[in-house]
């Protein structure tokens, strides 16, 4: 036999039209059951929202629950739950009885239950909205800011969040219903601690103040409206800058209203048909006015750095920061002050800016500023600048959200979500994965991304907590397409891969491999024809991590079967390139090097120009490596030649790769006897270990030597010598460097060279 808990955890678990189906019997047999009405009708409103999401039109379905839930009232008159439902479909859905709805809701207003009494009192907000009552919607806005103010005072994010909604209706409601102007004003003045993003409001305020000479109150408003509109030039923000354009024509403006300005011309110059310089001469014109004011400054630098004359601009960004500045000015300043002088400024102090602002200029200085001023010696410096602009943004939210203090602005929580994230990243990119963890979990909590995740698995991964990083990603792996590309969820089921494996978890990697496996051969069997070349190549790029474990994994077993294994993955799939240069691998280790030529020529034949960078310096390492080892020197060289220009590509700033490829390529020459060629490349390995500092080793050694031979053969016996007299200094004792010293002391003052 059902009973009611078996209904009850149908609803639970979402099984809507089971658990509907099976209530029907049920109340044949109990049809006085009131637990089983009550979840009749709250399956079939459930069921309604379903369908009402699908067709806005039909509300039949709420109809239906709501007769439900009033024969339900029937037997429970009293019943809460059931009135608050069949209000809400009253009100918000079919629109009908809104009388009996406000009845309900007088009701529920006086309820003990707090949740329920803030509902109803909003219901009833409503019903009297749509009645025109609106000194009942005022008083009942009052009522609920009594209500928030004592339900949350020691939570300022809800309670800001709350207010700032009801103070932005009880302004439009004098606004546009009551035309009450100094209620509007007054109204605004007490919701300023409770700001919204509303720009139409403020923008409406802005004017209305403006028709009454409120000069300061206009500008509060106007700068709300133009900081928190959209780029683009809504006509209702255009009147206002038309106003506020011909207030300037008469008299000076007070700070708002020239920041106000300024802003509207950066923004709508295009559609006002007004020349950027314009922007130059307001600041230049109000610094007489307010010569100790920061704004004015900040945007004639603003404005000139924008045009690229950054030596202009440095003097007008770095006086504004003196006396205030902004964030973003203060990125502007450091990026003009390298530009302008080659080297990254001094900063005495911060702006005081809202985390907002620091978030946008911590953004806008890795995006934009960093490639184009990075150096190898500034790395270290922009890496720890980029990490302040978080920081600081990070902390200004952290205080808002969990100290209630701070900018009552700072309660944009997606923004302080997405800066956990940048500033976790950039923790995480200087080795403090702690600190990364505990931001990235913040973030998440706050609001839930995909991305978030991914970092936060990395940071756990760099603290070699796998367990928990595998939870964290495979999380991130249930995201759908909408959200995330196929490409991250294969680089995501990789890192879950490889730390699986790391985990010393054998028998689950080969299971995870084999899911990972089907699912990137089926997604491009799917897909591969609509995929542009740099998505299959991304595709590639991100699978080779996870044949890198699947090497792992072969490597435990014979050479032969890792063979096999490649060679079964490139039938499947021949542009996978990992799989080609596995295989590559696969053929040198056995010193099979016909074959490891072979299949580097074939995966040639079979890319030809889709061919990457890094791709092709594997293929010229593995292939010319092979020549070597055959002793076929010649097409060694070829190979070796042609790795030169890529791996300075792949690796700008890293010559490890680089040197090595001269080390070979002089090893050759040396055993053909191309002393000249041998010389040059002998050289260039040299020129790789000095311009980095690195110690002597035995590679070092053998190029030297070298070097020293293919000066002598082509007749530069001195400074044969010389390098020579070198290597003894660093290896007093090596047979090969005295020997030649023996033979190469030639000539009636040879004495002298030692």
């Amino acid at each position: 036999m059902t009973t009611i808990q078996d209904l009850q955890s149908l609803y639970n678990q979402g099984e809507l039209s089971k658990c509907l189906e099976s209530l029907n019997p049920f109340l044949l047999v109990n049809p006085d059951s009131f637990e089983a009405l009550l979840l009749k009708a709250k399956c079939e409103y459930q069921l309604a929202s379903q369908s009402f999401n699908t067709d806005r039109n039909d509300t039949s379905l709420y109809a239906t629950a709501y007769h439900s839930f009033e024969y339900v009232l029937k037997f429970q008159p009293a019943h809460e739950e059931a009135m608050l439902y069949a209000a809400y479909i009253n009100i918000f859905v079919t629109q009908d009885n809104l009388p009996e709805a406000r009845v309900y809701c007088d009701i529920l207003a006086l309820s003990e239950n707090e949740d329920t009494r803030l509902k109803a009192i909003g219901y009833r907000r409503q019903v009297n909205f749509m009645l025109d009552h609106m000194e009942l919607v005022l008083e009942d806005i009052e009522l609920m800011i009594t209500h928030y103010k004592a339900l949350y005072p020691a939570n300022r994010s809800i309670l800001d969040k709350e207010l700032s909604l009801l103070y932005l209706e009880k302004t439009n409601i004098y606004l546009w219903h009551k035309e009450d102007a100094l209620k509007v004003f007054q109204t605004y003045r007490e919701g300023k601690a409770y700001p919204h993003h509303n720009y139409l409001t403020h923008n409406a305020v802005a004017l209305l103040a403006l028709d009454y000479q409120r000069l300061e109150l206009a500008g509060e408003a106007a700068f709300m409206a133009f900081t928190y509109s959209d780029d683009q030039p809504h006509q209702e923000l255009i009147d206002l800058y038309q106003k506020i354009n011909e207030l300037n024509d008469k008299s000076k403006l007070n700070k708002l209203l020239v920041h106000s300005l300024i802003i509207a011309l950066r923004r709508f110059s295009e559609h006002l048909k007004a020349d950027k310089i314009e922007i130059l001469s307001l600041s230049l014109s109000y610094m007489k006015v307010y010569p100790d004011w920061d704004v004015p400054y900040h945007f004639a630098g603003t404005f000139l750095f924008d045009e690229q004359k950054y030596n202009e601009a440095l003097p007008y960004l770095k006086k504004s920061l003196e006396m205030g500045g902004m964030a973003r000015g203060l990125r502007r300043y450091i990026d003009a002050a390298c530009r302008a002088t080659g080297q990254l400024p001094g900063i005495e102090s911060l702006p005081a800016d809202s985390p907002e602002a620091y978030y946008a200029a911590g953004c806008d200085f890795y995006y934009e500023s960093i490639p184009k001023i990075w150096t190898e010696e500034l790395a270290e410096e922009l890496q720890e600048l980029k990490i302040k602009f978080y920081e600081v943004s990070y902390e200004g939210f952290y205080e808002y959200f969990y100290a209630n203090a701070g900018e009552s602005l700072a309660n944009e929580i997606h923004t302080f979500a997405m800066c956990c994230n940048n500033y976790g990243i950039a923790l995480t990119e200087i080795g403090n994965f702690e600190k990364a963890a505990e931001v990235h979990a913040i973030g998440y909590a706050l609001s839930p991304f995909w991305e978030q995740l991914n970092s936060w698995g990395t940071a756990l991964k760099g603290l070699e907590k796998y367990e928990e990083a595998i939870e964290i990603f495979e999380i991130a792996s249930t995201y759908s397409s909408d959200y995330l590309s196929f490409s991250d969820y294969l680089r995501i089921k990789a890192e879950i891969l490889d730390m699986t494996y790391k985990l010393g978890r054998n028998e689950h990697t080969y299971e995870i491999l084999d899911a990972i496996t089907e699912e990137y051969d089926s997604f491009l069997e799917s897909n591969k024809n609509e995929l542009t070349e740099n998505e299959l190549f991304e595709l590639s790029e991100q699978y080779i991590i996870i044949q890198n474990v699947r090497h792992d994994l072969l490597s435990k077993g014979s050479p032969e079967d890792a063979i096999k294994a490649w060679q079964n993955e490139l039938v499947k799939n021949p542009d996978d390139n990992s799989a080609w240069f596995m295989l590559m691998q696969e053929y040198y280790i056995i010193k099979d090097y016909n074959q490891c030529i072979a299949c580097a020529d074939n995966y040639q034949s079979v890319k030809k120009d889709a061919i990457q960078d890094t791709s092709r310096c594997k293929i010229h390492y593995m292939r010319g490596l092979s020549y070597m080892n055959l002793g076929n020197y010649e097409m060694a060289i070829t190979d070796l030649n042609a790795l030169i220009a890529p791996l300075q590509v792949v690796y700008p700033d890293n010559e490890y790769e680089l040197s090595r490829a001269y080390l070979h390529l002089a090893d050759c020459y040396f055993e053909l006897k191309k002393w000249d060629n041998c010389n040059k490349a002998a050289f260039e390995a040299i020129q790789c270990y000095i311009r980095n500092n690195w110690s002597w080793d035995e590679e070092l050694l053998k190029v030297k030597l070298q070097y020293a031979d293919a000066l002598y053969s082509t007749g530069a016996k001195g400074e044969a010598l010389e390098n020579v007299k070198n290597i003894l200094e660093a290896y007093p004792a090596n047979a090969d460097a005295l020997q030649r010293k023996k033979e190469w002391k030639t000539g009636l003052f040879s004495f002298l060279k030692f």
